[in-house]
């Protein structure tokens, strides 16, 4: 692959303000979470987002014609310039963002989203600064702010970008346990590429979710579902039902002792067969 000699123009500024701040004040980790979460927000990516969910399976590295490029760094506040692999797509990302922070109960939220606006609070909050994101300007001037990230944007949007409420899924069980926290590690039929981490009440409901790990159950509790997919966020579990015990054999002799006439009233006998397979 032939490197790129020239620098690149800048597409968009990234700029944290705060009184005083200076890129030199700013940690080395806060500025990789930084950068992190706005490749994140830019390529809306749902390989890893935070410690609720994790890949199933190893995630190759973003390609390089994906990849967003730190270009230049000035002391105007902390300021950071970047060029995108697609200058347009990023615009429109960052507006969209910008649109939704400032109307939430309308936006159509994405997990990338939410995920990259937690993250930036979190790094906005714990420095003390604002996030914002800007188009590039002329020379010593800075362009127009198209989104702005604040210590408290997401706790702000949190309750229009989920939904929330009790429920039962079904699940294969893939961990359990935990060092400090009680934890549970699910597989869900419509969620295959990702475990859902789920927070465990009790550690008696632990030891028996232990004792059926890479089984599939039914757990119950309150769930956090993502509004835009309806896809399960994270759920706390307070119980479940363990794996049907009955064989095949015993499922097929009481359809025969129902009587032959039961086979009329089942609108799927190829489902129900399949159902039956699965106590």
């Amino acid at each position: 692959m032939t490197p790129m000699l020239r620098k690149p123009k800048p597409d968009f500024i990234v700029r944290l303000v705060a009184p005083g701040l200076r890129p030199w004040l700013v940690p080395t980790r806060a500025l990789a979470r930084v950068l992190e979460a706005v490749q994140r927000l830019i390529e809306q990516r749902e390989d890893f987002e935070d410690d609720e969910e994790v890949a199933i399976t190893p995630q190759t590295e973003t390609p390089e014609g994906r990849v967003i490029k730190l270009v230049s760094v000035k002391a105007g506040s902390a300021e950071y310039a970047f060029s995108a692999p697609n200058r347009d797509v990023a615009w429109q990302q960052l507006r969209l963002t910008g649109e939704s922070i400032e109307q939430p109960d309308t936006a159509d939220w994405t997990s990338p989203t939410i995920s990259s606006v937690k993250q930036l609070s979190e790094i906005a909050r714990s420095i003390g600064c604002e996030i914002e994101f800007r188009l590039p300007g002329e020379t010593h001037t800075l362009g127009d702010v198209i989104a702005i990230i604040k210590p408290h944007t997401y706790a702000a949007i949190a309750d229009h970008a989920f939904i929330y409420g009790h429920t039962s899924v079904f699940a294969k069980v893939e961990r359990v346990g935990g060092a400090t926290d009680m934890h549970c590690g699910l597989r869900l039929p419509n969620q295959s590429k990702k475990m859902v981490i789920c927070r465990v009440v009790g550690e008696e409901l632990v030891r028996n979710l232990g004792k059926h790990i890479y089984q599939n159950v039914v757990v119950s509790g309150n769930a956090t579902w993502i509004r835009h997919n309806r896809r399960l966020k994270r759920l706390e579990i307070t119980s479940f039902e363990p794996p049907k015990t009955s064989s095949i054999r015993d499922a097929f002799r009481e359809a025969y002792e129902a009587g032959a006439g039961a086979w009329d009233a089942i609108a799927d006998p190829t489902k129900f067969v399949s159902e039956m397979r699965g106590r």
